[in-house]
């Protein structure tokens, strides 16, 4: 569906006069979505040529064993996956390129020659893909590592588990969904993932809250509360302020979050500013039966999304105070720390069903940074089975200079963090120079190891809102995909203290009901408040109904500030080498204001429907002389299989067609999220045309296999302001 926003009279002349006279036109434009087929697997575990492998199954008398991979010598298409269902192979993953684990338990001719089957080649999935690669590094060891293995799909866990049984040294701890925890030494690492119905092996991971800890570096208290300056909370940078003018304050929406817990988890003695926003919570940790705060964290978070600020007469706000919170404290008792059910329908499902279409979550695992393992798996998993969720996960705090060069280095996002359909989070820096931790960065706990070389050493945490912060994870992922997309103030962040007797101060006290915290963790529930407001605003202002997660991402990074150079100016210690999109910053910083006057000069598409393989959809407009252009796509992409080296599953591209016929494209084949801009004055006055093309679509949707998309398309540099 197209959106337009709400507009008076007066706005629609504005538009008319500017030119921005938009058109829908869906054309099929014989694309073809690749011009040859792969010819090789593109794997973690490294690149194979498929004409390299023995293929033990060409023999017509040969039985295909029950999990197989199979390549075709062209693209996976929703023909021929309509084709293997018929004939009764179950499709477990795509492989790239052009490749898929089949199993042929169900299949009546399990006698099939790789020809009949129309496969350039059929062989077995080799143990050695299976192993994170981490681990295969090690697979002569005999110390004994805590490891996760994971299951094709939860109906073949138990016989996963038989399978492991039979290997004495293996002690199973438990398991769930498809996942099972096992204490192993790794020489075995070959026997367990020979099992043919294990996908996955890895380090079994340790969940931490993304708060940077600072205990070693708290405050001693004065005694008395600093005056306000109106930037305690981080909301103002983000332009919160301006969207609550407007009356975007979260009403009627509900969003969720799982963390330690929410204060007394009492709803009769809960805090004063969470007890009329938090209607029930969860206790979703292993062996947990109540949802109460023992360390502070997941209160500070709370606070952050949905605080009403009535103990410090509204000054002290969350982004958004009038939203409905649903949290789910993910603490365990028996491990005193975040331990939950690997199964994220229990973890999602519960908000889920009460309503909840936004979910933020400051924590993670800080092991493999930057790896798509089976937790980043199932998360996109979920949000592909329900595509109105969007999910938030910060990025981690593992940024530091470890090469002395004066820059944060790359590569260090957490799980799940670098799961492909969620928004995940970065942390900028707020502005405030009293309270806190105002300590210079290389004066910190491993500080001078950290970020000893100046321009770094020198910074403080929160004196540059233009600036990220020191220890906010950087991307990219793995295989290359940009994280984290947008970023928002996480240092010295005031919100809502617990009120249970083991709940700590986190960065110190500010008063008897607030307290300092900062990391990722705090950027991450500012971001949900935000695309909180930003749901409420496409509903109303743009009148769009049950906005999709990835019209909702899109929206927020197509309206995000940029931050380019960062908080060291240009030259030497330069922190954003270039403009937006970057791994240190994504698309930039939340800009609520932006965002909420976006419905007037602002075309949003929320296409359910789809783009198929080898066609596009595209828009048309006139653009007026001094404009600019900016279009964003987002879509909710297929999980893909942990072995994978290249986790696109599907592909689609944006391209932009300019008044002269130049056609101006990203060719992204690594991330789902795409941005074209050309900045104010410097387009050229005429016709233009915004396409998404299906470049390729192995995994779409239903039977007709076409991919749903979000597509925000904006003219830029004109002062129009969104009519109420």
């Amino acid at each position: 569906m197209f959106y337009f926003g709400k507009m008076g009279e007066s706005g629609m002349k504005l538009r008319v006069r500017w030119a921005l006279r938009m058109a829908v036109a869906v054309v099929a434009m014989g694309i073809v979505p690749k011009a040859q087929a792969g010819s090789e697997l593109v794997l973690r575990a490294g690149r194979v040529s498929v004409s390299s492998r023995p293929l033990p199954f060409q023999p017509s008398e040969a039985k295909l064993p029950s999990v197989f991979v199979a390549q075709w010598p062209v693209a996976v298409s929703a023909e021929l996956r309509s084709s293997l269902e018929a004939r009764g192979f179950e499709i477990l993953r795509y492989l790239p390129e052009d490749a898929l684990v089949l199993d042929a338990g169900r299949a009546a001719n399990r006698h099939l020659t790789a020809a009949e089957l129309g496969a350039r080649a059929v062989f077995p999935m080799a143990a050695e893909w299976k192993i994170s690669p981490d681990l295969l590094s090690r697979r002569e060891s005999t110390n004994r590592e805590w490891l996760l293995v994971s299951a094709f799909r939860p109906e073949w866990t138990a016989s996963v588990v038989e399978g492991l049984s039979r290997i004495p040294s293996v002690t199973l701890l438990r398991a769930e969904g498809s996942d099972i925890a096992v204490s192993a030494p790794l020489d075995v690492l070959e026997q367990i993932a020979a099992e043919a119905r294990v996908e996955w092996i890895q380090e079994l991971p340790v969940w931490v809250s993304l708060d940077y800890s600072m205990a070693a570096d708290l405050p001693v208290s004065s005694g008395s509360t600093p005056a306000l300056t109106g930037y305690e909370t981080g909301t103002r940078i983000m332009g919160f302020e301006e969207a609550w003018s407007r009356g975007y304050t979260g009403q009627g929406q509900f969003v969720a979050l799982a963390d330690t817990g929410v204060d007394t988890g009492d709803l009769s003695t809960l805090h004063a500013d969470l007890k009329p926003v938090v209607t029930k919570g969860y206790a979703l940790g292993i062996g947990g039966k109540l949802w109460g705060d023992p360390q502070g964290h997941g209160t500070h978070v709370c606070g952050s999304v949905v605080g009403t600020g009535t103990m410090s007469q509204g000054s002290l706000r969350g982004g958004a105070y009038e939203a409905t919170m649903l949290p789910a404290s993910i603490w365990s008792p028996i491990m005193d720390n975040l331990a939950f059910p690997s199964d994220f329908n229990k973890l999602f499902n519960p908000p889920y069903n009460d309503g909840a279409r936004i979910h933020t979550n400051s924590w993670g695992s800080p092991r493999n940074l930057g790896e798509y393992d089976s937790f980043s798996v199932n998360v996109d998993r979920y949000v592909w089975e329900h595509p109105d969720f969007l999910v938030l996960f910060a990025a981690g705090n593992s940024g530091e200079d470890a090469d002395a060069d004066g820059r944060i280095d790359e590569g260090s996002v957490s799980s799940p963090g670098t799961a492909k359909n969620v928004l995940t989070v970065g942390a900028s820096e707020n502005l405030l120079a009293v309270g806190g931790i105002q300590k210079p960065v290389g004066e910190l706990r491993d500080g001078a190891t950290k970020w000893g070389v100046e321009p770094i050493r020198s910074d403080l945490l929160s004196d540059n809102p233009n600036g990220i912060a020191a220890f906010s994870s950087r991307g990219p992922t793995v295989d290359g995909r940009m994280k984290p997309e947008i970023v928002a103030p996480g240092t010295n962040i005031v919100s809502t203290r617990s009120h249970h007797p083991k709940a700590g101060v986190l960065w110190g006290e500010y008063d008897a009901e607030y307290v300092y915290a900062g990391g990722t963790s705090m950027a991450t529930p500012l971001t949900a408040g935000a695309a909180v407001v930003a749901r409420q605003y496409l509903v109303q202002a743009a009148q769009v109904r049950d906005p999709s997660a990835a019209l909702l991402k899109a929206t927020l990074v197509h309206s995000a500030k940029d931050l380019f150079p960062g908080q060291f100016g240009m030259g030497r210690g330069q922190e954003l080498q270039k403009p937006r999109p970057n791994v240190h910053e994504g698309y930039g910083r939340v800009d609520l204001d932006a965002l909420t006057q976006l419905a007037g000069s602002t075309v949003f598409v929320d296409e359910k429907n789809g783009v198929a393989a080898g066609s596009s959809i595209a828009l048309s407009f006139s653009l007026g002389a001094g404009r600019g252009i900016r279009a964003t796509l987002s879509y909710t992409d297929a999980p893909a299989s942990p072995s994978s080296g290249k986790t696109l599953v599907n592909d689609l591209d944006l391209e932009l067609v300019h008044p002269s016929g130049k056609v101006e494209r990203l060719g992204d084949s690594t991330n789902n999220l795409e941005m074209i801009e050309i900045k104010a004055g410097a387009a050229a006055a005429g016709d233009y045309v915004v396409r998404v093309v299906g470049r390729s679509i192995p995994q779409g949707r239903g039977s007709s296999g076409k991919l749903p998309y979000a597509l925000v398309v904006s003219s830029t540099g004109n002062t129009l302001k969104a009519s109420r």
